[in-house]
């Protein structure tokens, strides 16, 4: 009988975990699993034959993220963990059965963000997703609580000299990448997966990820010469994508189109050096919808209720005559 556990008593049998990552142990040799828990728990299950065990809601959140691979965008995979990781720091150890609306009311006013908001969506459906694969039979403590924290609409605008000083501070290849965001108006995953073959005479082709809207982006001088310092910057032949990431190391993975969460973190190291810390790399799709013409950015920004278009990407103020 092997000696019994002094922590992380919520793991099931000849699971461990250690520097990161979990693992099965079993006659001394040590199996990676996976650095996820909810990976792990479902890796764990397909060795010893037994459903993946979801008893806790740390096992429940992270279950759920794992079984949406493939089936959710990664953006939102990434969204998901981040409030993943704030939910198990407050209610990780607890039961299903423990949680009630109340505590999740208290969270929601205590945090008092938009972070908490998607915190509880995720959590309202990890639950559901628990009466699915029948381990919680109960009400979701998460559900018609009819309480959100205020969410305005972000308004920050890129002034042209705030995107200049961001481009001469950044790197050849992110600053690049900058204009390009700027100019076509897409969001990140988007301009991360133009294909040299998207390129035609006419522009660049886009079907959007959020929507499946189709466009073309029509060339323009600037555009033009964006895209072709892009073509001088990423040079290996044979590839697939305009913008390529190529990881250097023993374990790196093949190269491929950058990840939008990548992209992030390289554009903070770079925003940090500008010293504008309040800007964030969505905000160039606001400054490209308010750069222009209302319809135009509607079409721009591929809406199709101009409604969008004026609440969340259209920030500056309206420029009006004196009454005399």
């Amino acid at each position: 009988m092997g000696r019994l556990r002094k922590n992380l008593k919520h793991l099931p049998a000849n699971m461990q975990h250690r520097h990161g990552a979990y693992y099965f142990v079993k006659r001394g040799k040590w199996l990676l699993l996976a650095r996820d828990y909810g990976q792990a728990l479902i890796k764990y299950a397909a060795l010893v034959g037994n459903p993946p065990i979801v008893t806790t809601v740390k096992d429940l959140v992270w279950h759920y993220i794992e079984s949406g691979k493939g089936r959710l965008a990664d953006k939102t995979l990434e969204g998901y963990r981040v409030s993943a990781a704030n939910l198990c720091a407050v209610f990780g150890p607890m039961g299903l059965a423990d949680v009630e609306p109340s505590m999740v009311y208290e969270y929601l006013k205590r945090t008092g963000n938009i972070q908490a908001n998607r915190d509880r969506a995720l959590l309202s459906a990890a639950y559901s997703h628990a009466r699915r694969i029948g381990a919680y039979r109960g009400d979701d403590p998460a559900k018609a609580l009819q309480y959100r924290n205020p969410e305005p609409p972000r308004q920050r605008y890129v002034t042209d000299d705030e995107e200049a000083s961001l481009i001469a501070t950044a790197s050849p290849k992110v600053a690049v990448i900058v204009r390009f965001l700027h100019l076509t108006a897409m969001r990140q995953g988007d301009a991360l997966r133009v294909r040299l073959s998207d390129l035609t005479e006419e522009g660049i082709a886009v079907t959007q990820g959020k929507t499946g809207h189709r466009q073309v982006i029509t060339w323009s001088p600037d555009l033009v010469a964006t895209v072709d310092e892009a073509k001088r910057l990423w040079r290996r032949f044979g590839r697939e994508y305009l913008f390529e990431s190529a990881p250097k190391g023993k374990h790196a993975r093949p190269p491929g189109a950058y990840t939008p969460s990548g992209l992030r973190a390289l554009f903070r190291r770079y925003r940090a050096k500008s010293g504008i810390d309040d800007i964030r790399l969505h905000d160039l799709r606001r400054k490209a919808g308010s750069d222009v013409g209302e319809e135009h950015a509607r079409a721009l920004l591929g809406h199709s209720d101009a409604k969008v278009t004026r609440k969340h990407y259209r920030a500056k103020a309206d420029r009006v005559k004196p009454a005399k």
